[in-house]
């Protein structure tokens, strides 16, 4: 089983300026998906015929062989062929009331979490117990704390609308974890150029090298202090540098790390890689002995770079946080050092805050990041063990790697994608007999029936239509030529289409009834409405029977 796969360009592209962890991990799956997908063909799901041809040029990049091709949303009902839509972030309400109008069974939707922090993010999930989703849906969490977090919101909901309304049945997706992938063959290659990587950048063969990789702020992704300390204690024992290969959002998050580098660890060589070179970040993974990710944020719901950090055979010192328990095995792989956060209650102000728009979203993750830290004793104690002993680094190096190809490898997480949309298909087809097409969004109601009390009447069935014998073709085609008759944002039928259907309608006159009875075209309503429109513009006349 395969799925069209929801392609905005910003979500499989990474940007070069602030590139973001789910950049990353989109790139990375769109690039899996193209080479590994069991289908012969990989579908893309897009706005427009532009946007598909860009579609199949991606596919293309990561797998020139490979055949694309695309439903656009102006076709939507192409989905049905497919059988599934993945969309790269949570799934939106507008995706599945645009299911729901096809009919439930049409096809099965699912989505990825990604951060969960945000107030978008947040106000897209708990709205779910209020959308018609079905048992053969499903939005994947990437670990098992992320879909902590998603069931905390969801039951926070139902609860509320249970007191509030009544409510008791809240048809959810499925919340399946499957995590993001690596591609280990190309982190593996990292080792190779170790001995010009370390000769680059002037690292002793006895230097101890311990990297951070990614986002470089305090205040939205890892607050660098715990680990400035710890490997301060460090370089009274050992020849200790510090790679920090990322990217600053601005001068004056750089200017804090400065400051508290030349506080913390003077005795620590630092050396700041742009991560966002692909040379430089190679370089980084290669010159390496440790790897170190001491995240304290809740912008963060899986951890890339860990996995990344395993398959390049590095040891690991993380935090015990978020996606980082599911994927560092403690003392096996490296080490996960303990956080600890205040009691919940505490951060109710600064939710509020944010809720008001009195503080950013800036504010309120740097805010709460505030209130986690991490043992720093038990980081200096994980990297001392892993500088004294190469056998160490090397046994738990071989395990990461080991575990990253088996559990993390991007051909492994495709296949767990489609293994998920196989047992969403068996149940969705186990009532494929009742194809129902629903007509009710409540949101997105027909604006003809929403504001039918605005016009003095409404067409029907037995309202009388007569084309205007004064006109021709040629005025006819000038008439719908005028940019007033608005046929650039009338998409329902072409212009050649309208002309022909006016012309069938001359020199004669006949019941709404008749002509929809009479009329080839499936689309009714759009005849309805072409009927109304070439009024507007003089073509026809409209009155009633009792005129």
């Amino acid at each position: 089983m395969t799925a069209a796969i929801h392609f905005e360009g910003d979500a499989f592209t990474i940007p070069q300026q602030k590139p973001m962890g789910r950049n990353y991990a989109g790139f990375g799956f769109l690039s899996a998906f193209s080479r590994h997908a069991s289908a012969e063909t990989v579908t893309g799901f897009v706005k427009n015929e532009a946007a598909g041809q860009q579609f199949k040029a991606e596919v293309a990049r990561h797998a020139p062989s490979r055949k694309a091709d695309f439903v656009t949303a102006q076709r939507m009902s192409g989905l049905r062929d497919v059988g599934c839509l993945f969309t790269p972030s949570i799934i939106n309400a507008s995706q599945v009331w645009e299911r729901h109008l096809h009919g439930p069974r049409s096809w099965s939707i699912t989505g990825v979490n990604h951060t969960l922090s945000s107030a978008r993010v947040m106000d897209a999930l708990t709205s779910f117990p209020t959308l018609p989703f079905q048992p053969w849906d499903a939005l994947i969490c990437t670990s098992t704390a992320s879909r902590d977090v998603v069931t905390r919101l969801l039951q926070r909901q139902a609860e509320h609308l249970a007191r509030h309304l009544g409510a008791t049945r809240f048809p959810l997706p499925k919340l399946p974890v499957i995590p993001l992938g690596v591609n280990c063959d190309e982190r593996s290659g990292n080792a190779v150029g170790r001995p010009n990587a370390r000769a680059a950048l002037n690292i002793g063969p006895d230097d101890i090298v311990v990297l951070f990789l990614g986002r470089l702020s305090f205040h939205a992704k890892a607050n660098p202090i715990p680990m400035y300390l710890a490997l301060e204690r460090l370089s009274a024992r050992h020849r200790v540098v510090l790679i920090e290969c990322g990217w600053f959002a601005n001068s004056s998050i750089e200017k804090a790390f400065e400051e508290a580098r030349a506080e913390l660890c003077p005795s620590v060589r630092s050396i700041v890689l742009d991560g966002r070179k692909q040379e430089a970040s190679a370089q980084a993974w290669a010159a390496a002995d440790i790897f170190c990710s001491l995240s304290d944020n809740v912008q963060e719901t899986f951890g890339l770079t860990p996995i990344e950090a395993m398959a390049a055979g590095l040891p690991v010192v993380v935090t015990d946080w978020d996606g980082y328990k599911d994927t560092i095995r403690n003392g096996v792989d490296g080490f996960t050092i303990p956080t600890i956060s205040a009691s919940p209650g505490v951060g109710f102000p600064a939710a509020v805050r944010h809720a008001l728009d009195i503080d950013s979203y800036d504010v309120y993750i740097g805010h709460t990041s505030t209130g986690t830290s991490v043992d720093i004793d038990a980081t200096a104690e994980a990297f001392d063990k892993l500088a004294s002993n190469p056998d160490l680094r090397q046994r738990m190096g071989a395990a990461g790697a080991a575990r990253a190809r088996e559990t993390y490898d991007w051909k492994v997480i495709v296949r767990s994608y489609e293994r998920l949309w196989d047992e969403l298909a068996a149940l969705r087809n186990e009532g494929a007999d009742n194809q129902e097409r629903l007509k009710a969004w409540p949101a997105r109601p027909d604006p003809f029936d929403l504001f039918a009390k605005f016009p003095t009447e409404t067409l029907s069935p037995t309202h009388i239509v007569r084309a205007d014998p004064a006109l021709d073709a040629a005025a006819a085609t000038q008439r719908l030529q005028l940019k007033a008759s608005a046929m650039q944002v009338f998409r329902r039928m072409p212009e050649k289409e309208l002309l022909a259907f006016w012309q069938r309608l001359a020199g004669g006159e006949a019941t709404v009834g008749d002509i929809l009875q009479k009329e080839p075209m499936q689309d009714k309503s759009a005849l309805v409405h072409a009927i109304v429109l070439l009024t507007k513009i003089g073509l026809l006349k409209i009155s009633s029977p009792a005129q």
